[in-house]
Formats: structure tokens, C-alpha cells, sequence
């Protein structure tokens, strides 16, 4: 109760928080407070002004001491303007100013006001801040009503698209089936089982050894080898298991930042819904010493929120060697670590056959020996490099040398790359094998 519960970036400049801080702080002391010698002025969870908690809450909704919150209506606050943020298929969401909430109590009696300030903490509009005025025999009310407005404004009902958080999207509906991933069949088979497994089998054996439903694992590979896919194959999946699926991004201007994390397990565990969390890039969020520790704190479980029904954290990287050993190597931090290769002769016959499609060959097959040991990406681009070039001659057959011309191409372009990359210090990708091929 004396901290924000959901701040949503914590990251803030700590000056600008405590100017806003203080600002809503005085202003509610001087306003209400003055009058009430003996309440407390104090930092509240922000999801009691989320607009879409105060849709869904009913009037008839009992808290402690017989109270039922019946409303709240604005009052002017020179502090603090009003300002609604996130428009979109939701409703409006969180919304800033000075309100009053009111409570009123199971026998004839006038209601009990609390008087709120919310207010933005920093110029991305990614943080509110909200304070209240109450009395403290009232602490038991507020904190119920509290974690009643956190369940209804992040619990998510069933949906048939990705939860998006910090992206420049709100969501996205997976395109990728399981049927379209090209891996050695004993890795795809065991990567599916666990996932499958844990929500179906291991879900009831981890409550029953009081352990938080809660299974990490980890996607390792270079670039290029199918890792996104591999997520959104398993989102698609986890959908039409009615499951909740989160894809934590990086594609916002914070970057690779703790909150986000913290959210979607939040989420998570206000949905009650068996729960996929999509993490990409893994080793990005280690960077900063302050918030590994916090990362480690979650991968160990001790703050990770629970969720009866299970939340399945699937993390990717691709550089493994980036990855503290403390995570890597500490049993219970990543439950498992999936290495996801680069294409062997078998998953390079089957990706060139997919992308060339209509115009595939016999010949086409020749460049296979080639192909082996580079990622996925790299045999798409190949494919469509040759295609483009048929289409722009308007031809509909693929000569085998304008594929191997379209290798070489790519080839060379990587080696030049790799060059530049090596000459400015920088490691560039090399292929697993492959060094040899003309």
C-alpha cells in the first residue's frame, strides 16, 4: 500500500517524479487533508483510475466493512490537468486529474470521500502517478478496492490476437502454423511436447508440489534460424487453445526495459487464463546491472506473480554467450535450453522446395549440399532473390544457375559484410559450415 503497485516504467528520471510527486502530495494535503488532521496522504496503485476498471466494476460489488464504491467524479486540481491516454478498441484507459471516489457504507449513512490526484511522471505519458487522502481505519477498504481495479483494468478474456506490450502496435494475430516450421523433427517434436505438455500434464503437478505454475524456456540460435517464427507458430497455437498470449517488444522507444516484463507477468496473473509470454532478445534486458538482478528475481520465480491456470515464459537470443551463466547454468532460471541450428541437408531441401514452391526442379536440388549450415533467413533470401529475377524477365521456369547465381550473390554480400564488421572491430555472422562452397 505505501508504494504504486503498477507504475508501468519505473525507469523515470527520479527528479521529475518527485516534483509531480510533491506537487499532487501538497496539493491534496492542503485541499483535504488540512480538514482531516489524522488521514493519510499516500501513493496508490494507478489502476483505480484506469477507465476500463471503472466500466466493469458494479455497484453491487461488497469490500470490506460492507463498503461499495458507488462513483467518482472530477474535481478541478491546478496540479494536475485531465488527460486521457491509450484510446482503442479498450475504451479509454488511464485518465489524470483530481476526482473524488466514494464509498458508501452498508448501514444509512453519508458516504466516505476520498479525494485522488493522478498525474504523468514523464514526458512518453508511460507513467501515472497516483496519491490519495484517506483515513487509516479505511486501509483494509482501499486496498481491496485496490486490487479489485488492478484484476478488472489488465485481465484480458479470451482473445484471438497477441496482447502486445511495449510496441508500437497494440496487437497482432499470428500467421505462422506449426505445420510451416522447417527443423529437425526429433527438436520440433520435443520443443511442442514441452510446451504442450506443461500446460495439459504439468500444470497440476507443480500446484501439488506448491510451486508456482510458472516453466522458462529458452530459444538459443544465430540470427536468421527461425526463432520469431518458432514464437509465432506457438502463438497461433496457444490461441487455439484459448490461452492468453503476451509478446513482451522492445519496438517502443524504451527499448529492452524490466516493466515490460513485469507487466506482462501481471497481466498474466490478473487474466486467469493459461498464459504464453513471448520474450525475444533475452540478452537485452541483462545489460544494465540493476535490471539483470531484477530479471533473475523473476526467473527465479520469488516475483514472479502467480497464475493457477499457468504461464509458460518462452525467451529467445541470439547470443547465448551474452547470458550470464547465472541464468544459463542455475537450474530453475530457464528450465530448459532449446539450440535451434542451422538448416542440415534435410531442413535445406525442405525450406528451398517451401519458398520456391510452383517452380521447384529436380536440378534445384544441386545447390542443396551448398545451403547446408546457414539459417533459414538465408535460404528464403536466396529463393526469392531467383525469383525476382525470373519475374522480372517474365519467365515462369528457374534455371538452376540463376539459384546458384543468386547464392553466390548473397554469399559475397555476406562476406563483404562480415569484412566491414571485422575491419571496424565487430564480430559479423559466420556460417557453421559451409566456408568452402564456390
Amino acid at each position: 500500500m505505501g508504494t504504486p503497485v503498477n507504475t508501468m516504467n519505473p525507469n523515470v528520471h527520479p527528479a521529475l517524479t518527485r516534483l509531480k510527486t510533491e506537487a499532487l502530495g501538497a496539493w491534496l494535503a492542503e485541499t483535504w487533508q488540512a480538514e482531516r488532521a489524522d488521514w493519510l496522504v499516500m501513493l496508490v496503485n494507478n489502476a483505480v483510475v484506469h477507465q476500463r476498471a471503472m466500466r466493469l466494476w458494479k455497484p453491487s460489488r461488497r469490500l470490506p466493512g460492507g463498503y461499495c464504491f458507488v462513483g467518482a467524479s472530477p474535481v478541478a486540481c491546478p496540479v494536475t490537468p485531465t488527460i486521457y491516454a491509450q484510446p482503442g478498441d479498450e475504451g479509454l484507459n488511464l485518465v489524470t486529474g483530481g476526482f473524488l471516489y466514494r464509498f458508501a457504507p452498508r448501514e444509512t449513512g453519508a458516504a466516505l470521500e476520498v479525494l485522488l490526484a493522478a498525474a504523468y511522471t514523464e514526458e512518453e505519458y508511460h507513467t501515472v502517478t497516483a496519491l490519495a487522502c484517506l483515513p487509516p481505519d479505511f486501509l483494509p477498504v482501499w486496498q481491496a478496492f485496490e486490487k479489485g481495479c488492478s484484476k478488472l483494468a489488465h485481465g484480458l478474456s479470451v482473445r484471438e490476437d497477441v496482447r502486445i506490450i511495449g510496441g508500437r502496435a497494440r496487437s497482432f494475430a499470428p500467421t505462422v502454423d506449426w505445420d510451416d516450421i522447417v527443423l529437425p523433427e526429433a527438436l520440433k517434436a520435443d520443443l511442442f511436447h514441452d510446451v504442450h505438455g506443461f500446460f495439459r500434464k504439468g500444470v497440476p503437478i507443480y500446484q501439488r508440489l506448491k510451486l508456482k505454475p510458472f516453466r522458462k524456456l529458452l530459444l538459443a540460435g544465430v540470427p536468421g534460424t527461425g526463432k520469431t517464427m518458432l514464437c509465432a507458430a506457438l502463438a497461433k497455437w496457444a490461441i487455439k487453445q484459448r490461452y492468453l498470449v503476451i509478446y513482451v517488444s522492445t519496438m517502443d522507444g524504451d527499448g529492452a526495459q524490466f516493466w515490460k516484463i513485469e507487466r506482462a507477468l501481471q497481466i498474466a496473473s490478473d487474466s486467469k487464463l493459461p498464459t504464453l509470454i513471448l520474450l525475444e532478445e533475452l540478452d537485452a534486458y541483462l545489460t544494465k546491472p540493476d535490471e539483470k538482478s531484477m530479471v533473475l528475481n523473476v526467473l527465479d520465480g520469488s516475483e514472479a506473480t502467480a497464475n493457477e491456470k499457468g504461464v509458460l515464459l518462452i525467451a529467445t537470443t541470439n547470443y547465448p554467450a551474452a547470458i550470464d551463466e547465472r541464468i544459463l547454468k542455475r537450474p530453475g532460471r530457464m528450465d530448459r535450453v532449446f539450440i535451434i541450428p542451422e538448416a542440415d541437408a534435410a531442413s535445406a531441401d525442405t525450406l528451398l522446395r517451401h519458398y520456391l514452391g510452383e517452380v521447384w526442379q529436380a536440378e534445384h536440388a544441386a545447390l542443396v549440399p551448398h545451403l547446408t549450415g546457414y539459417p533459414g533467413a538465408f535460404i528464403r533470401e536466396v529463393a526469392l532473390h531467383a525469383l525476382t529475377q525470373i519475374a522480372h524477365r517474365e519467365q515462369t521456369h528457374l534455371p538452376l544457375e540463376v539459384l546458384e547465381e543468386s547464392f553466390r550473390r548473397l554469399k559475397q554480400q555476406i562476406a563483404a559484410r562480415d569484412d566491414f564488421l571485422t575491419r571496424r572491430g565487430t564480430l559479423g555472422f559466420v556460417p557453421a559450415s559451409n566456408g568452402q562452397h564456390a
